[in-house]
């Protein structure tokens, strides 16, 4: 389905799709900017992986904390998290800052963000018929990835012409932007669920949920296949160093996956079924691992651009399988179902760059990241083993299991 087609007809969906582009294109030129002053400060990888790391942490938490999403208005709650994010940041700008305080903010500010995700892609399906919301979060994903590529290339460029304080303004700015968007594109919902239990209570209770379900917990298992590919992104400041490259290099090594990923999902988005993507899920899922083990022959820039960039070309196979999941869930859990699988993803991925940071304090970091393309492609092939000969339409899977 053409990209300007399908969900753009619907308003709605609009408002959501300006406001994730916005957020995320301030987040990733705020990205680029600690991940410089880090690495410029201390001169150290570990500290630079680390500093990247910190900001998955907050995702632990994120399935307990998401249930507020399914209990109170999800719109309510975006705007609320995008204008406290637009405030701690333009705190963390102002010059002069002390690194120690820009980093704990910088927590501070993503420990919003598995709350405000779970809300933000629990609303969606609410937004869109059925029949086109797999069209909906493929272009969602699209974005996301988007955003990514033009923030970490014009956050290099940004960061050594102007400083990093002026690219935290910036995203400060974008947060607050996001947040109107959504408060003026989105009409208000009553909470999906209504429960007494404790938010403890709530967890248990989806984790079984997922637990009792094949198909979810085999979508759960690819959710944390996503750490490996990310360790480059985790590595890109010191890489770039090994390269004889500066901020400008740092920004095109990390917009690289973000492009492949771009290429990917829009091609899936276009030119297949959903029923076709699931199919493919596994092969791409390999494809993220193959052009990393490349990097073990220590590529110059252009090489080792074209290999992220065909990693990220993997990636795609998020989204079938982010689609496949959310349709899945019941509206009643959907927050915590989706939190559960961000926490699964985000902890793989937060503690496979601050592994990768350690290691590549002692080896080459071209080194550290052939290695983790070596462990995606086994990791792959091992769930082609076990995998079912047929997939079930998301739907069906909802339908059999009562949940749709």
């Amino acid at each position: 389905m053409p990209l300007s087609g399908g969900p753009f007809a619907y308003r709605e969906f609009r408002a959501l799709w300006v406001a994730r582009g916005l957020s995320l294109l301030g987040d990733q030129l705020a990205r680029v900017a600690i991940a410089v002053l880090v690495y410029d400060r201390t001169n150290s990888p570990a500290l630079t992986a680390i500093t990247y790391a910190l900001t998955f942490l907050p995702y632990l938490a994120g399935p307990l904390l998401a249930g507020i999403g399914d209990r109170r208005s999800r719109r309510g709650v975006i705007v609320t998290l995008d204008l406290a994010r637009a405030l701690i940041v333009a705190i963390m700008a102002l010059p002069g800052m002390p690194l120690a305080l820009v980093v704990g903010l910088l927590v501070v500010a993503t420990a919003a963000s598995p709350l405000y995700d779970a809300s933000r892609s629990a609303m969606l399906p609410d937004l869109l018929p059925e029949e086109v919301y797999p069209t909906g979060l493929g272009i969602f994903t699209i974005t996301t990835e988007a955003a990514q590529v033009l923030g970490f290339a014009v956050g290099g460029v940004l960061v050594a012409a102007v400083g990093a304080s002026p690219a935290l303004f910036l995203d400060a700015f974008t947060f607050l932007a996001a947040g109107i968007a959504v408060l003026v594109g989105v009409r208000p919902r009553p909470a999906a669920g209504q429960t007494s239990q404790r938010s403890s209570g709530e967890l248990r209770e989806s984790l079984r949920m997922i637990a009792s379900s094949p198909d979810l917990r085999r979508l759960l298992a690819l959710a944390g296949l996503n750490a490996f590919w990310v360790v480059p992104e985790g590595l890109a400041a010191p890489y770039a160093a090994s390269l004889h490259g500066g901020p400008t290099t740092v920004g095109l090594l990390l917009a690289s996956i973000p492009f492949g990923c771009v290429v990917g999902a829009s091609a899936l988005v276009r030119f297949s079924s959903h029923e076709q993507r699931v199919r493919w899920m596994l092969p791409l899922a390999a494809c993220t691992g193959l052009p990393l083990v490349a990097c073990l022959a220590q590529p110059g820039l252009v090489v080792t651009l074209l290999l992220w960039g065909l990693c990220g070309v993997g990636t795609a196979y998020n989204v079938a399988a982010n689609a496949a999941y959310v349709a899945a869930l019941p509206n009643s859990r959907r927050s915590q179902g989706i939190a559960v699988a961000a926490a699964a993803m985000v902890t793989g991925q937060g503690l496979a760059i601050l592994l990768a940071g350690v290691v590549a304090s002692a080896v080459a970091p071209w080194l550290v990241v052939g290695a983790s393309g070596v462990v995606a492609v086994a990791i792959t092939l091992a769930m082609a083993i076990k995998a079912p000969r047929r997939v079930a339409s998301p739907y069906a899977v909802a339908k059999n299991q009562g949940l749709a």
